[in-house]
């Protein structure tokens, strides 16, 4: 099913794009000249008429043509919290193949991440991370590394920085941070500590804020420290070198000492008694976790699908943004052996409430379900996925002008990296 994918929307039904009177999906001067002729009255078409109305007033005025320049000009933001139901589109699918000369499925551990008019996917082995376009998936470049390695992930903030950082196994060697707002120049380091406690540091971080004023970074360790996050604050454009170490779940939760499966979470939001989500392969009882920021354990969860297939599936990866107002956290749940019937799906919930994280309703039912997305797999019929140290990666980022929410996920396993849309645009 390389290619093709399905995005299902749910809630309540969603209006056209306000101001856009030809119904073509976008609003342009060609909607700007026929509210003229309304309001002249040479137009007697009674939809054009109705659609003129942008104010809802009951009329076509001056006012109407004031508020369409706005729109066009994009000085107007959405009328309506959340995502615009319906604008969930595939922007592309990419075979790992495609993007990178060497791919070993058992050797990498990809992480994606978007910046600006890219996608930029990274395998965690060395290897110089590659940067796509965001509409097309066309390769554009190669990320210049500089003094930086590659051989942990890449990440964003808010406002359109890359960050890339190293796995430190925890055997003597240093944790860094680099970052760079512009893909086509090296990043420099941010952020640099020992790291000799036989933990490890890299395979995942999220970035919630802004790294050039005020932002959090937290990153996941494994090994015998499974389950514990590091978290870091900067404030006006500095990090605080000395994180502070949580622990979240508590023995409710498997612990997990390795890439395969590892401990995957993300904080709601900037602020950590708002609390964190976290998806967990264990034996067969998968369970997204909803886990309360006072006392770090586990308030709520949001059972398995209940396919009959849960020993194949992962619930290990997920990431949560603020959209247009609104919470929302996206679930990868990764199929281990795609060719074997069992692709991946991803899950968008609006979690502004974690009410029905309740331990009944399931991932597939749950009432703050908004989008289910189907991925596809590079080889359906082959065997060339990983068959151990199976990893994933989904995020959710915003665009600067707040209009667009991109989903990117990628995985070993499946062996391809994608892009989905929402936007937000005058519902």
């Amino acid at each position: 099913m390389f290619g093709v994918a399905a995005v299902m929307m749910f809630g309540s039904a969603g209006a056209g794009v306000k101001g856009d009177v030809t119904g073509e999906g976008v609003v342009d001067v060609s909607d700007l000249n026929i509210m003229i002729n309304v309001i002249l009255g040479i137009e007697t078409n009674a939809d054009y008429i109705a659609l003129s109305d942008v104010t809802g007033d009951g009329i076509c005025d001056v006012t109407d043509l004031n508020e369409e320049v706005n729109i066009i000009l994009g000085t107007v933001g959405p009328e309506n919290p959340g995502i615009r139901e319906g604008s969930g589109t595939q922007k592309f699918e990419l075979k790992l193949t495609d993007l990178f000369d060497v791919v070993v499925a058992n050797e990498i551990h990809p992480t994606v991440t978007a910046v600006g008019d890219y996608v930029v996917v990274c395998l965690g082995d060395g290897t110089a991370p590659v940067y796509v376009d965001k509409s097309t998936g066309a390769k554009v470049g190669t990320i210049a590394l500089g003094d930086a390695e590659a051989t942990g992930c890449v990440g964003s903030d808010e406002a359109g920085n890359l960050i890339v950082t190293n796995f430190a196994d925890g055997q003597g060697g240093n944790f860094c941070i680099w970052k760079t707002n512009d893909v086509t120049v090296a990043p420099t380091k941010i952020l640099e500590i020992p790291n000799a406690w036989g933990i490890t540091l890299g395979d995942y971080v999220q970035v919630i804020g802004n790294l050039d004023g005020d932002a959090t970074i937290v990153a996941t360790y494994g090994g015998l420290y499974a389950q514990h996050i590091a978290r870091w604050t900067v404030v006006g454009g500095v990090v605080n070198p000395e994180p502070a170490v949580v622990e979240l779940g508590g023995s409710a939760i498997q612990q997990i000492a390795s890439r395969d499966n590892n401990f995957n979470f993300a904080q709601r939001t900037a602020n950590p008694a708002d609390g964190y989500f976290m998806g967990q392969y264990a034996g067969g009882t998968d369970n997204f976790y909803f886990i309360e920021g006072v006392g770090n354990t586990v308030a709520g969860s949001l059972l398995p699908l209940g396919t009959g297939a849960e020993w194949g599936l992962k619930y290990g990866n997920c990431y949560c943004t603020t959209f247009n107002g609104v919470n929302y956290t996206v679930l990868f749940v990764m199929g281990y052996w795609p060719h074997w019937g069992l692709p991946g799906t991803l899950y968008l919930f609006d979690t502004d409430t974690v009410d029905y994280f309740d331990g009944v309703n399931t991932v597939g039912n749950a009432p703050g379900l908004v989008a289910t997305c189907d991925i596809g797999d590079a080889d359906p019929d082959g065997t060339t996925v990983a068959t151990d140290g199976r990893v994933a990666d989904v995020k959710l980022i915003p665009t600067k002008d707040g209009k667009y929410l991109d989903l990117v996920y990628t995985s070993n396993t499946h062996l391809t990296v994608g892009c989905f849309e929402f936007d937000c645009v005058y519902e």
